[in-house]
């Protein structure tokens, strides 16, 4: 899968390519181009994932590095922990396990703020729930919770389930460089 982001008035945009198995190249910009990079630029990426534990390693290692790129690997371990936890509760749940199905994962960084938005065939809302000691599950959305400044959800347009969520404000010196 590739995605393509503006650096608005900066080098060409770059492509990230990822291929299975979570491998990664990014196109370098070429040697002799003397512009200068800053240290954080506003992005946006759009992907459609089958409901598959390897599409998921993929799609989180493919964040990864379009936050490193983007001068965000400050909080890239958190985005990703969240975004894999938000995919794999839409994996499990919104797409039934059923490879067949898709899911969409969405990622936007500007004016400081980073949003990530996964959108599931299912119209069914996720909730917390006291898990008890013994349960393998029921944690997930807790450590969302803790981890990001917001969450929520939202029913998508009809037929088309819903959307999960969540941001992060970023550092008042990250949103002005």
């Amino acid at each position: 899968m590739n995605v393509q982001y503006p650096m608005d008035g900066l080098r060409e945009a770059r492509t990230i390519s990822v291929v299975r198995g979570g491998r990664k190249a990014i196109a370098p910009p070429p040697e002799s181009d003397n512009t200068p990079i800053c240290r954080v630029r506003d992005f946006q990426m759009a992907t459609e994932i089958p409901a598959q534990a390897e599409a998921v390693a993929g799609a989180r290692h493919q964040l990864g590095a379009l936050l490193a790129c983007s001068g965000l690997s400050e909080c890239a371990d958190t985005v990703m922990l969240v975004t894999q936890e938000l995919m794999v509760n839409a994996m499990v749940h919104g797409c039934g396990s059923k490879p067949t199905l898709r899911f969409i994962v969405r990622a936007t960084h500007g004016h400081g703020r980073l949003r990530v938005e996964v959108e599931d065939p299912s119209i069914k809302q996720p909730h917390t729930r006291p898990p008890s000691p013994d349960e393998e599950g029921g944690r997930g959305l807790y450590l969302v919770d803790s981890l990001v400044t917001r969450w929520g959800t939202y029913r998508s347009k009809p037929g088309h389930g819903k959307t999960v969520w969540f941001e992060l404000d970023l550092a008042a010196e990250e949103a002005a460089s």
